[in-house]
């Protein structure tokens, strides 16, 4: 069921770091919960021997998963659990994160599969339309003496430019991939171009914001100082975007700058009322219990936004379904219409 190689798919690290919770809590030790596991065929012999030999070999669990291709934000709640001490903090975090991006996955294709289908039929009835059955028309209105309806004349120009538009395109994604590769933090250059996508950045705020608030929370509860946790949290970071914003705003915090005001003054890739929070959490001498919340709060309405998109998604599909009916049966009987009454 395992693969062991590449990158795991959400089912599978929701079922890991779920079973890896439940045996932790009731205080198994690590390596013997991986060995149950993979007699339970919930992971493969050969990973629980790997992240043995690599936990007895002085490796920390964060490093033996980053060698087995975990993925780098899974990686990175373990890292901050192995500072703050709590194993079964850090896979609750990774279960809840994968469980709410598999639903959403499930939510997508389940939305978008049957209005994605009727729409490729259309599509491709369209151009069977535009590539067969108008050039005909065109070659006998010429010979009847007869224009085109002005409709279908703006649709044949169109469609004879788009294979100049569809060459441009494909030149222009692979020009956009070619710079991504070349740049030297590739991360760091998509995410410049995401934050300047309106809808993109306000969804990476919301992420971004929940990621630090509950692992500077978590940080903070464990007794882990202010500075030192957000040098953790630079080096913990799976974006580089993010690692550089909070290198940022840890230089103003190490000038004296309150904490609430170095987000204010260095970030925009948290959400606005982050800092008022932080202000409030500051001020009552609770930030760590503040921050924890925040990411509760924070958790679900990324979850509701998820799940008012995913239900907004099939009624759009639907739409451009008809927007390319009407398209079709218009330039195809139109010039039908013409034609009976020019004879």
């Amino acid at each position: 069921m395992w693969k062991s190689w590449s990158k795991w798919s959400s089912e599978q690290l929701v079922l890991f770091s779920g079973q890896l919770v439940h045996l932790l809590q009731s205080g198994i030790p690590l390596v013997p919960s991986l060995a149950i596991l993979a007699e339970q065929k919930v992971v493969s012999e050969r990973l629980s021997e790997q992240v043995r030999k690599h936990l007895e070999n002085g490796r920390s669990l964060s490093d033996s998963l980053k060698a087995e291709s975990f993925p780098d934000l899974f990686v990175s709640f373990i890292r901050a659990a192995e500072e703050h001490g709590d194993y079964s903090f850090g896979f609750k975090q990774c279960e809840a994160y994968y469980r709410a991006r598999s639903k959403f996955k499930r939510d997508l294709k389940r939305a978008s599969t049957y209005p994605f289908m009727v729409l490729l039929l259309v599509f491709s009835a369209f151009l069977f339309l535009m590539t067969v059955v108008l050039p005909r028309f065109q070659v006998l209105y010429e010979t009847m003496g007869i224009e085109l309806p002005p409709m279908t004349k703006w649709m044949l120009t169109i469609f004879n430019g788009m294979n100049v538009l569809v060459w441009c395109l494909l030149g222009t994604i692979l020009f956009a991939i070619l710079i991504g590769i070349t740049v030297k933090k590739q991360g760091m250059f998509w995410d410049r171009i995401l934050f300047r996508l309106p809808i993109v950045k306000r969804y990476r705020q919301f992420r971004f914001t929940h990621y630090i608030a509950i692992q500077l929370g978590s940080l903070l509860k464990a007794g882990v100082p202010l500075l030192r946790a957000w040098e953790l949290m630079e080096s913990l970071s799976p974006w580089a975007y993010l690692s550089i914003q909070i290198r940022q705003m840890q230089k103003k915090v190490e000038q004296g700058f309150p904490f609430f005001q170095a987000i204010e003054e260095t970030s925009v890739v948290f959400l606005p009322t982050f800092s008022k929070m932080i202000a409030l959490g500051e001020a009552s001498g609770r930030l760590a219990e503040s921050l924890l919340h925040f990411a509760r709060g924070t958790e679900m309405v990324i979850k509701d936004r998820m799940e008012q998109w995913t239900r907004s998604l099939e009624p759009i599909f639907i739409f451009a379904i008809g927007i390319f009916i009407s398209i079709t049966v218009i330039t195809l009987f139109l010039p039908m219409l013409q034609l009976v009454k020019g004879l």
